[in-house]
């Protein structure tokens, strides 16, 4: 096998003894050193579980980063930041502190349809509460509001609502719901992105937040200087059950790296967690596994023949490395050690490359339950109402439905989905509604809340 400095295109340092991620395990057919060229890392996957595939991810992305390459890294674990101490010039941008895009803003690709399709994949909405997501984002758009926030699109929502049929009333309550779990994207903290550049999205305030602002982020690259991108874990943009255009264009926008010549390097537990677009145009693979005593040979995997060693290999951590050319490797891992770091070193290390460096940590109330429930301010005035009312007994369950009032309805029916509210009948048949024990908490919650306000 070549060393790296005779291999054509390699990139230095990578799988060196020097420098590398990994060392062959000498035996009586393998030993030296392994090295990957760069057009083998154009579209890399690293597949395995446990903190062990974040540690082979931040090698290959420290071993590229002193090969020149200019790297994004995309990082929904919260392992990549040990980086900064081994990367001088990696700028972190973490979700929520110094780092919030607006995935809604008409600027982004494929605005409206693309922002719905995300929202849908993210949230598991239906076609219809899509439908009612772009009419929302196209009316902010034609009121001049080109950013909306997902508090400006709920007032767009209530126009909507006021000419839709009442029977379209739920659905535009679950888009109002889904909204309102988004609204960590109402405080925009601009920031302009500089590769190299760790995006650390495990700061941000849910798995979803996180995952929509990834996939934001990776459908908008086209705008940035970078030579590659590292995502882990891939699953959480690249899913297997994305709308179909999304899917479409989240692929336009990983072959368009490809034309630019920038790498893609994406890590997984397992590589069926991804689509077969990627994993059918895979230029190499690095598997994190174990080689357990006495294991004369690597795992088999599709038309790969298996590299039969002489030698027993001890119980150690290996990473099996297929070539798609070549018979699959064992290399053993070479540890860095990387240390996680905190904020306080974080924005240091970003003063340190002049960066006007600002930690946006808001204290946020706590939402009530019936907060969650409504988003919409006025439903949840309604629900409050309601629910006094009914703690009294004094609200029939016809008194409800043959009220004109659309919102009075759907507040009573989204309250009994959440069994706050139940029906009862009376001697005389008569059905009423009364309060659960959640709903009394909940109601108890809400005036204990007012009380708060009060007093300050």
């Amino acid at each position: 096998m070549k060393l790296l400095e005779e291999a054509g295109g390699a990139l230095e340092g990578i799988f060196s003894e020097m420098a590398g991620i990994g060392r062959m395990h000498p035996c009586d057919c393998i030993s030296g050193e392994f090295g990957l060229g760069r057009d083998e890392l154009k579209r890399c996957c690293i597949t395995g579980i446990g903190p062990e595939r974040s540690e082979v991810g931040m090698e290959l992305a420290l071993r590229c980063s002193e090969a020149g390459e200019k790297l994004l890294i995309i990082d929904m674990t919260g392992d990549y930041t040990g980086l900064v101490s081994y990367i001088p010039s990696l700028r972190v941008y973490r979700a929520g502190r110094n780092f919030q895009a607006n995935p809604f803003s008409a600027s982004r690709r494929g605005f409206p349809e693309l922002i719905a399709a995300s929202v849908q994949a993210v949230l598991k909405t239906t076609r219809t509460e899509r439908f009612y997501l772009e009419r929302a984002l196209l009316l902010s758009l034609s009121q001049g509001e080109e950013r909306p926030k997902p508090s400006d699109l709920l007032e767009r929502l209530l126009q909507i609502e006021a000419e839709a049929h009442p029977r379209q009333g739920l659905s535009i309550d679950s888009v109002r719901n889904v909204l309102w779990e988004l609204q960590a994207f109402d405080r925009l903290i601009p920031q302009e992105v500089r590769p190299p550049a760790l995006i650390d999205l495990s700061k941000a305030s849910s798995i979803r937040v996180g995952r929509l602002a990834a996939i934001d982020l990776f459908l908008n690259l086209g705008s940035l200087d970078l030579t590659g991108v590292v995502i882990d874990p891939a699953d959480r943009i690249f899913a297997h059950d994305a709308p179909e255009e999304l899917s479409e264009a989240l692929e336009a926008s990983a072959d368009e790296l490809a034309r630019r010549g920038a790498l893609l390097i994406i890590a997984v537990s397992t590589n069926s967690l991804v689509p077969r677009w990627i994993t059918d145009t895979l230029t190499s693979e690095i598997v994190c596994t174990t080689v357990s005593h006495g294991n004369r040979q690597a795992p088999e995997r599709r038309t790969q023949a298996p590299c039969a060693c002489g030698s027993n290999f001890g119980q150690e951590p290996l990473l099996i490395v297929s070539r798609y050319s070549d018979a699959m490797q064992p290399v053993r891992i070479r540890r860095t050690g990387f240390k996680p770091v905190g904020d306080e070193e974080i924005e240091m290390h970003m003063r340190s490359l002049g960066e006007d460096f600002k930690m946006h940590i808001e204290v946020e109330k706590k939402a009530t339950l019936l907060e969650k429930i409504f988003a919409d301010k006025a439903m949840h005035q309604t629900a409050k109402e309601l629910m006094a009312m009914i703690r009294g007994g004094r609200v029939p369950v016809d008194a409800v439905s043959k009220q004109r009032s659309g919102t009075l309805k759907r507040v009573a029916k989204m309250l009994s989905r959440h069994f706050l509210i139940i029906e009862f009948a009376d001697g005389n048949g008569i059905n009423w509604y009364r309060l659960t024990k959640a709903g009394e908490r909940a109601l108890d919650e809400e005036e204990c809340e007012n009380e708060s306000e009060v007093r300050v």
